[in-house]
């Protein structure tokens, strides 16, 4: 049987809304009794994917974006 860490970690981040809810409030989440920010795993995920870090440790594996528009299915 193979062990693991399991690691539940609070970070800081800066004043912002980065995530929102449909009326534009922000998404929050109770958290040692207290309202906090929630900031959801694609909203996370997006950011680092845009980031040039990212692009340029990934720049030989990344393609480019397809137009799904002009595909239609065999009939």
């Amino acid at each position: 049987m193979s062990q693991f860490i399991q690691l539940h970690l609070l970070t800081s981040y800066p004043p912002s809304n980065l995530n929102r809810d449909d009326l534009g409030r922000p998404k929050t989440a109770k958290m040692g009794g207290f309202d906090r920010l929630r900031i959801s795993s694609q909203s996370l995920k997006r950011n680092w994917r845009v980031s040039e870090l990212f692009e340029s440790a990934m720049a030989a594996h990344i393609g480019t974006p397809v137009s799904y528009t002009h595909l239609r299915a065999h009939e």
